[in-house]
């Protein structure tokens, strides 16, 4: 686990901005692409359709935005109020790594071409989510391995 979770110097910062940073950026990427391309498709439209469209795919996506971050800072205070062992945090990040292949099976991927057009407000929750859990200053799983390493002291 290392010692940056106890003795936060400048590489645990660096580490933590440069993921998020990353991670912000990357989202903000496919967010606009998955907007350019809804744009193209509903600009061709006629009369008042494409202000109404666009109208609703804003509101969506701000929704979206401030529902995952809502939702992602709720589970992060449950969290923190609950803080795991080490040990039991360790068991939980290798049970989460194992259901990631699990999602993406072939019958899902019939819904996820159904869900397309509903790809733009799902990122923008998605990325409400991981700004609302990336960016709090310590995380439940070193506040549960910081009150181990002081009950051993």
């Amino acid at each position: 686990m290392g010692t940056t979770w106890y003795r936060r110097g400048f590489g645990y910062w660096a580490r933590r901005i440069a993921l998020a940073a990353f991670v912000l950026l990357a989202m903000t990427l496919m967010l606009s692409v998955l907007l350019i391309a809804f744009g193209d498709t509903v600009d061709g439209l006629p009369g008042s359709w494409p202000m109404v469209l666009w109208t609703a795919m804003t509101a969506l996506c701000a929704g979206s935005a401030v529902w995952g971050w809502v939702r992602a800072r709720r589970q992060t205070r449950e969290a923190l109020a609950r803080a795991a062992s080490p040990e039991e945090s360790w068991k939980a990040h290798r049970g989460g790594q194992r259901q990631v292949g699990a999602g993406l099976s072939s019958p899902w991927r019939a819904l996820v071409l159904l869900a397309l057009p509903f790809l733009a407000p799902l990122l923008a929750w998605l990325l409400g989510t991981l700004c609302a859990a990336t960016f709090v200053r310590e995380l439940p799983s070193e506040v549960g391995a910081r009150r181990a390493l002081a009950a051993q002291r």
